[in-house]
């Protein structure tokens, strides 16, 4: 432990409450590792480690990377720091110029990295999944307007709307991406450090477009965060709209049949198929939203430099990107699996419109065709289904996949540098 209990120091009811949860812990140990090699990289490279001081660092931080699956001790960074000067006295010079502040900084920008980068594929799957659904399931259905029939659509025409929601998405999460991939090391406390650094080479090492300038603005801690939940928010906003049209339009004579794979059973009724994880997936969008809120609450009355407040982020990041991960994770292969109904019902009601639009076409104002229309309640019906319709996805397959390339490629680089 980097902070021993003795008279003068915290009480163990103290540590354990400022104490992370061993599983957030967890998920930054790979994080941490890389930042620890592009920073010993760096200090070598001014002079601070000679050349077998830093072949001894980069042995035990590989092989704690390769290694270590769980967190034992206070903290990721005190964890690292101590296995690593197990093995090497070299250890005890790895934290020269900088914080555990800087350290979880960057941690969490290489983790929300790559979070978003994998988010973003498996929203490209899904909207991929709705596209094949809406061009190769595609038959007139009635449009609602305030949850009553009201005008022709066709399952292709809604399905290809949440495409458009999600491609909307995925600009918004690289929008968000952009912001994030910039590099608070070397910002230490929250104030620099006197010695000579180079940040740019850490920047270059961790595959980071940029460096954050200001030192003081890196310890803004969750309001990063707070602009990926805010992405994810949107996302799951969307498949909450999803969710309800799905279970709406999976009723009783109504458009779709839900795969048995995707639907449960009651304890009592034998005969019902229960729409379960459409009904949490409305559930978990609130979560994540109340997550994104919780986020705002905490950084939103703190003063500059780094508050302790901003610790308790980080459980609210990992938890929304995980909801949103299991959440597509299961709706991909739902729209994949569901089918169209064979019996169900298309109110005439819903060619009124158009009936009125011929009746323009043949010379008669409007609004004297809307009158006749409606006092007739006769309809001109067709068959004509609505094509899918979405905005393009542009450059967003290439810019993802570079991304990923790009990401995988510095975690190669520094953990099999000479």
């Amino acid at each position: 432990m980097l902070w021993e209990n003795t008279e003068h120091s915290a009480s163990e009811a103290t540590l354990q409450y400022t104490m992370e949860p061993k599983a957030y812990e967890n998920r930054f140990l790979p994080y941490d590792v890389l930042t620890n090699l592009a920073h010993v990289t760096m200090l070598h490279r001014q002079g601070f480690l000679d050349d077998g001081e830093l072949a001894a660092l980069r042995n035990a931080l590989t092989d704690l990377y390769h290694e270590a699956d769980e967190v034992e001790g206070e903290d990721v960074h005190t964890f690292v720091e101590e296995r690593v000067t197990q093995r090497t006295e070299a250890g005890k010079r790895m934290h020269l110029a900088r914080s555990r502040n800087d350290q979880v900084f960057v941690d969490t920008r290489l983790f929300m990295k790559d979070a978003a980068i994998d988010l973003a594929h498996r929203i490209l799957d899904f909207a991929d999944a709705l596209r094949t659904f809406a061009e190769g399931k595609n038959v007139l259905i009635p449009g609602y307007t305030h949850q009553q029939q009201a005008m022709p659509s066709s399952t292709g025409l809604w399905a290809s709307s949440y495409v458009d929601a999600l491609i909307d998405d995925l600009k918004s999460l690289r929008a968000t991406y952009r912001i994030v991939d910039a590099n608070p090391l070397g910002a230490a406390a929250s104030y620099g450090t006197s010695l000579d650094i180079d940040r740019d080479l850490t920047t270059e090492l961790l595959g980071f477009a940029q460096k954050q300038h200001n030192p003081i603005y890196c310890s803004n801690r969750g309001k990063q965060e707070l602009q990926l939940l805010q992405t994810l928010d949107l996302v799951m906003l969307d498949v909450q709209k999803f969710a309800e049209d799905v279970i709406n339009f999976s009723e009783d004579q109504q458009f779709f049949e839900l795969a048995d794979d995707y639907t449960t059973g009651s304890s009592i009724m034998p005969q019902k198929r229960n729409p379960d994880i459409l009904e949490l997936a409305r559930a978990k969008a609130e979560e994540v939203s109340a997550g994104k809120e919780a986020v705002r609450r905490i950084i939103g009355k703190l003063p500059s430099g780094y508050n302790r407040d901003s610790q308790q982020t980080k459980g609210h990041l990992i938890e929304g990107v995980d909801t949103v991960r299991a959440t597509l994770d299961i709706l991909t292969p739902l729209v994949e699996s569901m089918e169209l109904s064979d019996d169900f019902e298309v109110d005439a009601g819903i060619f009124a419109a158009y009936t009125a639009n011929q009746l323009v076409t043949e010379g008669m104002p409007f609004r004297d065709a809307y009158h006749e229309v409606k006092s007739s309640g006769e309809y001109e019906t067709h068959d004509e289904v609505a094509e899918p319709v979405h905005q393009p996805f542009g450059d967003l397959r290439a810019f993802w996949a570079d991304e990923r390339e790009a990401f995988d490629a510095m975690s190669e680089r520094l953990l099999t540098a000479d």
